[in-house]
């Protein structure tokens, strides 16, 4: 009977806040072109994540969103209005710009509340931090919670693990299977930066490299077959960028020899310089895309492509 009450209560918070999120967006459509929603768990060091999605939403004019998520498990000591107004009054101490519409506390799942949210302001991007120089026991957003996050969330997910200050990002690297899902992607970040150039990263490797010697294959034979997989591989990555309908100049082509490893992918590939890495979670990448956000310095904007069944 409790649980089914909370889940009522829950329910009812919700629709509540879909309802006052609305009625407060309805000028916010008609003045700001899109609306960026950042998550912060008020942990030590959250201003920077909080910073950074502020100077992003200001370099893309963009409506600013914060939430904050109280877990129903969390505690109950205090009531939901209380750590609300006390939650505010911290964020207003460091940024008197914000308004209150802009803020939204609400208590249940963290995932599912930041999609609701997410939804309901028509957000284009949810930005969140990263949690690798946090204790475990005071940390909300774990490992787990960010792959829920992402896992539940329709739109893209920066991920903020370089807490340097910087400026927007100018050079993004998307390691490309080529597939539609990959291209979807690319286009949605044309969008999200329209200034940035695009590093397409192609991957490939030769069949059987390591047997050719045991096939029979000459050493002529084997370099002409080397020579003929790049050839090919950069056939299809040529293919795939006409898709794009991406000014060539904004789009530096790469193709290498190498495989997809989470372990080497940063020192194999830090020549590349790039700002941001953007990677989708299905397919080939999805392989080591969770992998890839726990090992990188850089910040990681993810996609998680929704398939049809």
């Amino acid at each position: 009977m409790q649980i089914a009450y909370a889940a009522w209560l829950f329910y009812l918070s919700v629709q509540i806040l879909i309802m006052s999120i609305r009625n407060s967006n309805l000028k916010e459509k008609i003045m700001h072109h899109s609306t960026i929603l950042v998550a912060t768990d008020f942990s030590e060091g959250y201003t920077t994540v909080l910073q950074k999605a502020i100077d992003l939403a200001f370099q893309k004019q963009a409506k600013l969103h914060i939430v904050h998520v109280v877990k129903t498990t969390f505690f109950k000591i205090k009531n939901l209005d209380y750590i609300k107004e006390h939650c505010w009054n911290n964020l207003l101490c460091h940024y008197p710009n914000i308004s209150k519409e802009q803020f939204h506390c609400v208590e249940g799942n963290l995932d599912k509340v930041i999609s609701i949210v997410a939804q309901t302001i028509h957000a284009e991007m949810i930005i969140i931090g990263d949690n690798r120089d946090k204790h475990p026991i005071e940390a909300i957003f774990l490992a787990s919670d960010t792959k829920a996050i992402i896992k539940e969330s329709r739109i893209p997910v920066l991920v903020v693990k370089n807490y340097q200050p910087s400026e927007t990002y100018k050079t993004v690297l998307i390691p490309t299977d080529l597939s539609d899902n990959s291209l979807k992607m690319v286009q949605n970040i044309v969008k999200l930066f329209p200034e940035a150039y695009l590093i397409l990263l192609h991957l490939y490797s030769v069949p059987f490299e390591f047997r050719l010697n045991m096939y029979g294959f000459n050493d002529d034979e084997i370099t002409n077959f080397q020579e003929e997989s790049r050839n090919n591989a950069e056939a299809e990555l040529k293919n795939f960028m006409r898709q794009l309908n991406v000014p060539d100049q904004k789009m530096i082509p790469v193709v290498r020899k190498d495989f997809l490893s989470s372990e080497h992918f940063e020192s194999n590939h830090k020549d590349l310089k790039a700002d941001l890495i953007a990677i989708h979670t299905t397919g080939y990448i999805s392989f080591f895309a969770f992998d890839l956000l726990e090992k990188t310095q850089n910040d990681v904007l993810i996609f998680n492509v929704v398939e049809s069944a």
